[in-house]
């Protein structure tokens, strides 16, 4: 196991220090800009069910 934990552990620390150091803030920008949208395209569409839902009339409610 230690033939794929070894380089793979490298991978993951030269991956940290040579590219996520360097980017500083930017990837957790991202992410936010990225959870932002994803949770308005949610609303958006659980928006549109709840109308639906409510619109028809053969619901169990």
């Amino acid at each position: 196991m230690d033939w794929l934990v070894f380089p793979l552990a490298k991978t993951m620390y030269w991956f940290f220090q040579n590219v996520l150091e360097n980017l500083e803030n930017l990837p957790n920008y991202a992410f936010c800009f990225f959870a932002v949208v994803a949770f308005t395209y949610w609303v958006k569409w659980q928006m549109k069910y709840n109308a639906e839902a409510e619109a028809n009339p053969d619901q169990i409610k």
